[in-house]
């Protein structure tokens, strides 16, 4: 039996804990400063109001609950907060001795490095908390809610480190918990960020082609163009075509352009809308994660030297940190 410690208290977090726990293992779901209400439900009813499911084995604490006791006695530690919680993750953490623990990461987003250099979470946190730990990151296609009510699900669990990748999936893997073991660190932490950015301009193209009935042509082809573009980036970085025509490429691009607020975004902009009247009104209050990468990483992208191979991406940029209609640039991609 495993014990799992899992840091925020999110739909996703959360959710690991389900398959884990239907093998037999024990979960302890710790909450950020921003989870208190779900921690008081998981706490009292042992229910989660987003996910709209009851836990087994799995009990709740806040942060501040938290003792060294709690990771000296964890098999595994989840990174479950957002890309914006990494900071207080990162710092939190540093509170702890975790050295030589495992960790297991499904946010999803980049850093700019000490090199100017795009980069993936897992080296920032390894950076900053300056212990000797190990990370596997889950990656690939799954809507959480869909995990959580035990629909076949399949993903990837990704270390450099092979074996360790495998050894964690045998905590997960079930009948309805499907996991593929790979080595593409890189590739497939930078699929999982930019395929945010990329479904964007997949949910314009499943509306603004569409009238009375549905288009899927444009779709079909802009989503070949979606994914030679993520090709051209990881490649450059070191990663494998393999993974980006694979689970974590492919397969989460569709389920995201298809069901997720980054796919509902651009199918607001597909309207003829705006970025900034979108957020202030149809997606107010929502985090559309490839929108905020876009905007975090603006100057870099804009600079970047091989945006001029990018038209997608230059488009998305104009469109969410200019302000401006997105227009797919179809005669850019079929030179």
């Amino acid at each position: 039996m495993a014990n799992i410690l899992v840091i925020g208290a999110g739909v996703m977090g959360t959710t690991m804990t389900i398959p884990a726990t239907d093998n037999g293992h024990k979960s302890t779901i710790v909450g950020t400063p921003l989870d208190q209400d779900l921690i008081k439900n998981i706490k009292e009813k042992s229910y989660h109001p987003k996910l709209d499911v009851y836990l087994t084995d799995t009990i709740g604490k806040n942060y501040n609950e938290v003792d060294q006791n709690d990771f000296d006695q964890s098999d595994l530690i989840i990174i479950g907060v957002s890309s914006k919680g990494i900071t207080w993750f990162i710092d939190f953490i540093n509170n702890f001795n975790v050295q030589r623990k495992n960790f297991l990461i499904i946010t999803k987003g980049l850093y700019i490095n000490d090199n100017n250099k795009l980069d993936i979470l897992p080296n920032r946190i390894q950076k900053y908390i300056n212990q000797d730990v190990d990370i596997t990151a889950v990656t690939g296609p799954c809507k959480a809610i869909e995990l959580a009510n035990k629909n076949i699900t399949n993903v990837c669990f990704v270390n450099n480190e092979l074996d360790t990748a495998i050894k964690l999936s045998k905590i997960f893997k079930n009948n309805y918990y499907l996991i593929q073991t790979q080595d593409d660190l890189v590739g497939s932490e930078v699929c999982a960020a930019l395929k945010n950015i990329y479904a964007i301009a997949l949910g314009y193209s499943q509306v603004h082609y569409s009238n009375k009935e549905k288009i899927f042509n444009p779709e079909s082809a802009l989503f070949s163009h979606c994914l030679n573009e993520i090709n051209l980036i990881i490649s450059l970085l070191g990663g494998s075509s393999q993974t980006v025509f694979g689970l974590s490429g492919l397969g989460d691009l569709h389920v995201t352009s298809g069901t997720g607020r980054n796919g509902t975004l651009g199918k607001y902009l597909a309207k003829n809308k705006k970025y900034s009247e979108i957020i202030s009104n149809e997606l107010t209050g929502e985090t559309v994660e490839g929108a905020e990468l876009l905007i975090e990483f603006e100057s870099y992208l804009k600079n970047y030297e091989h945006i001029n191979k990018l038209p997608i991406l230059q488009k998305l940029l104009e469109s969410i940190c200019g302000d401006k209609n997105l227009n797919i640039p179809w005669d850019d991609l079929n030179i």
